[in-house]
């Protein structure tokens, strides 16, 4: 049970250093500083990769290509149609 309230803490960490990121670079499009929230993107890019990579490459190193680790990369996979999805309505629905 410690184990799980471990990995929830871990995830949760994750998870609040990327909302901070995310409030940051929508206040500075508010403030319409659109270079700045450029390279909060950019850093939000690289927070999400550095985090969700480093922990896949863990799970592997740790305990191998198990069903768990293949479940995180299913994940990916739908994680990645919502953006397609929806970065297709944006650029190219949207004018519709």
């Amino acid at each position: 049970m410690r184990q799980l309230h471990a990995h929830h803490a871990i995830h949760h960490g994750g998870l609040s250093g990327a909302v901070e990121i995310t409030e940051k670079m929508e206040e500075l499009l508010r403030e319409k500083a659109f270079e700045e929230a450029r390279q909060e993107a950019y850093q939000l890019i690289e927070y999400w990769v550095r985090i969700i990579v480093k922990n896949i490459k863990k799970a592997i190193d740790e305990a191998g290509l198990t069903p768990e680790v293949l479940q995180q990369f299913h994940a990916l996979l739908v994680v990645n149609s919502i953006h397609s999805g929806e970065e297709e309505r944006v650029l190219f629905m949207e004018g519709l």
